[in-house]
């Protein structure tokens, strides 16, 4: 089963807990039989997929929480990011990406068998297979993947990438961490707010990021799980 257990921390209860349950449903459609050793292998992957999540949001969680901290001992007039208190916001920062891509991975596996019937490791390889794709049934996935990779913030595009330049999670892995600072977040005020910085990009509001990447991830796993969904109806009609 999938446990409700994985997504409580510190007696809250993380949303969106349903996500995994759906892909899950799509496995049962194909692989009747419980026993059948592509069900239990399948079954196993959304299971990791169901945790990742677990972990992203647990990192979400902490990231509001360590950032109000820390900005509880700032003078937000004139605030410095700095020591282990910017290594606590950029630990649970980065970590709420890698496990948004590591879920996608993964999932990245059970996708494949089921609409494509091979298999790969890789989102970004899975989403280049349904794009290049002249199948119908993967007409709508196939629009929004192509939407989202043309929208730099998107967070299809921030993890994996596009046909110019790395991926955040690439650069967070091989190259730098992000890069945040404080400004003031609009004309005339003496407070100042968390920016993240992106290249070629305005300053990006980081509480305004945060809560529009988790959206996206949500809707990206929705989107590509209905139509994963509606494939195997349609196949299991002909």
């Amino acid at each position: 089963m999938l446990y409700d257990d994985y997504m409580i921390c510190d007696n809250i209860k993380m949303k969106r807990s349903y996500i995994a349950k759906d892909v899950l449903k799509c496995v049962e459609m194909k692989y009747h039989v419980s026993n059948d050793d592509k069900f239990g292998y399948l079954y196993d992957k959304v299971l990791t997929v169901h945790q990742k999540l677990s972990m992203m949001m647990f990192a979400e969680f902490n990231l509001h929480r360590e950032k109000e901290n820390f900005e509880s001992t700032q003078n937000m007039d004139i605030p410095t990011l700095y020591g282990m208190g910017k290594t606590i916001i950029l630990f649970y920062f980065e970590s709420m990406l890698l496990f948004a891509r590591n879920a996608l991975d993964v999932a990245a596996t059970v996708y494949s068998d089921l609409m494509f019937d091979k298999r790969t490791d890789s989102f970004n390889e899975l989403s280049k297979w349904i794009i290049k794709s002249g199948d119908m049934l993967l007409e709508d996935l196939k629009q929004y993947l192509v939407s989202s990779r043309g929208n730099g913030l998107s967070a299809f595009r921030l993890l994996c990438g596009s046909q110019k330049g790395r991926a955040l999670r690439d650069i967070i892995v091989h190259q730098a961490n992000v890069k945040l600072e404080y400004y003031e977040y609009k004309d005339n005020c003496e407070k100042e707010h968390l920016f993240l910085l992106l290249k070629d990009m305005e300053p990006i509001d980081f509480d305004w990021f945060v809560s529009g990447f988790i959206d996206d991830i949500e809707k990206l796993f929705n989107i590509t799980t209905l139509c994963c969904q509606k494939y195997l109806e349609k196949k299991m009609q002909q």
